[in-house]
């Protein structure tokens, strides 16, 4: 879960522009098939749990199916809740398995650990999915933050990382009023609505954490279902990778 500073994609984004998938500077899918009218729900967990029941009863109710990122810590800590997760027809990926951060914030070339210790740590993540029957190949890095080495380092391992899309708040929900970059949940939800008016959201990558510190009050996830229900109106429809 990214807990530490959003950085809004400000970093140059490559792809072409005919093409129906969009990777970033570093190599991470960020936006899937544009030629469908579809929205990836991606939702990740570490050390908060609490919104997870109410995100997969909207989901059961809506027939949607989304995917969720986990850490090996939140595995361990909630083994029937991922076997749940998965039962249900959801994707469930690797997330790390310490959430660590494996790159600096300021210098996004510079690795926080060697390349061994990010794997093993990947590793760690994949093997306690294993124990449970679920084998994933996307993977969501730890705080939403790589380089290419790390993509790499997750290639070699068979996993394809992926991230958010880049246009919405919906990242920050995990904010909680004492942070300089607090964000409402009104304003995310206004800040979604108004991107998808003005570029659509096909192939979107959205972002919900089903689990945030209680500094915040006002959780996102609670709005999940009028979301849920005006995207639709607008025509989308929902998948899991």
């Amino acid at each position: 879960m990214t807990r530490l500073f959003f950085i809004s994609f400000f970093v140059a984004i490559s792809f072409n522009l005919n093409a129906q998938e969009i990777f970033d500077s570093q190599g991470a899918l960020i936006r899937s098939d544009q030629s469908k009218k579809s929205i990836y729900l991606i939702f990740s967990g570490h050390d908060y749990f609490e919104g997870f029941e109410h995100v997969l009863s909207v989901l059961e109710n809506k027939n949607i199916k989304g995917s969720f990122f986990l850490t090996g810590d939140f595995v361990r800590a909630h083994p029937d809740l991922t076997k749940r997760i998965k039962l249900e027809g959801h994707f469930v990926g690797a997330h790390s398995d310490k959430h660590l951060l494996y790159n600096s914030w300021e210098n996004r070339d510079s690795l926080l650990y060697s390349q061994d210790a990010i794997q093993k740590d990947i590793s760690d993540n994949l093997k306690v999915l294993e124990d449970l029957g679920i084998e994933p190949n996307y993977f969501l890095p730890p705080y939403e933050w790589y380089n290419q080495k790390v993509v790499e380092l997750a290639k070699e391992l068979g996993q394809e990382t992926i991230n958010f899309s880049p246009g919405s708040r919906s990242n920050a929900d995990y904010t909680f009023p004492e942070m300089n970059n607090y964000i409402s949940s009104e304003e995310i939800l206004k800040s979604i609505y108004s991107y998808e008016s003005k570029f659509g959201m096909n192939g979107f990558h959205l972002l919900i954490h089903p689990g945030t510190s209680p500094k915040r009050k006002d959780k996102f996830y609670f709005k999940l279902e009028s979301l849920l229900e005006q995207l639709m109106k607008n025509g989308y429809r929902f998948e899991r990778f």
